[in-house]
Parts: structure tokens; sequence; C-alpha cells
């Protein structure tokens, strides 16, 4: 294969994914599958997993913790084949009510052009640890200290 089609099949897969997660409900969690590779590396700051079944189990549990969540895709931006998706999340969340974090996906691609890496990069404690109870004093202590 063409190092052009890769990148063709790539970016239609780049798309497709970003419109996945738009339209993202329980009942479409399953289609996951036809846009990662088996043995997809996903990491966010609450997990670490391989396996497209594992990505789906984050996707359920998602639902299972949260209420109308919400992905708005804001740009999808390539560079050397890696593509790096800025999105919006919303959600409402029982401890912390609406909720809402802009964080960044770098994605990578295996040679059929499906995802084999989802990389996301947030900031979970200014967005979310510290909204907690006890935990979000320590932090915003700490962040206190260690500012100028």
């Amino acid at each position: 294969m063409s190092q052009l089609t890769d990148t063709a099949l790539s970016e239609q897969t780049a798309v497709a994914y970003a419109r996945f997660f738009e339209e993202l409900q329980p009942e479409t969690v399953r289609q996951v599958h036809d846009l990662v590779s088996d043995d997809v590396h996903f990491i966010d700051p609450f997990n670490n997993v391989h396996g497209r079944e594992m990505v789906e189990k984050i996707l359920h549990r998602m639902f299972h913790d949260v209420q109308s969540p919400k992905f708005k895709i804001l740009n999808l931006m390539w560079s050397d084949g890696l593509c790096f998706m800025r999105w919006d999340f919303s959600c409402h969340q029982k401890l912390l009510g609406d909720w809402s974090v802009r964080g960044m996906t770098e994605l990578h691609f295996d040679a059929e052009g499906r995802v084999s890496a989802h990389y996301d990069y947030w900031d979970a404690s200014t967005h979310f640890y510290r909204h907690i109870p006890v935990v979000g004093s320590l932090i915003r202590m700490i962040k206190k200290r260690a500012s100028v």
C-alpha cells in the first residue's frame, strides 16, 4: 500500500472517529470496533488499556458514571502521520454537577488506517480532581504553593 493511500485511509478514519464521538450514544458504543485496531492502546487521565473490548468498556463506563455526555470536535490537525483532535467534553456528574473540559487526543494509525493509539491530554487536576471535596482542597493548596 502506498503512503498516499495509507494517509487517505487514516484521514477517512479520523473523520469517522470524530463523528463517532460527536454522535456517541450507549447503543452506538460497539461501533468503535469498526474504527480501531484489535490491540488499540488507549490512555486518558484515568485509564491505560489495550484492546477494542477495553475501549468499549471505558465508553460504557462513561455512560454509567455521567449523564448527558457530549463531545464536540473542534479541529482535526495533522503532523507526520499523526492526527490531533481538539475537543470539548461536557456532562452532568453527581458529585461535580454540570462539568466540561477541553482536551486534545493524539491518534496513531495502523497500516489499514484504523486507530492504533488514542492518547488523551487534558488537565485532570484542574478540571476534575480539584472539584472533589478534600482532594480538591489538597490540590488547590499544592497548586498555590507551586505557583509564582
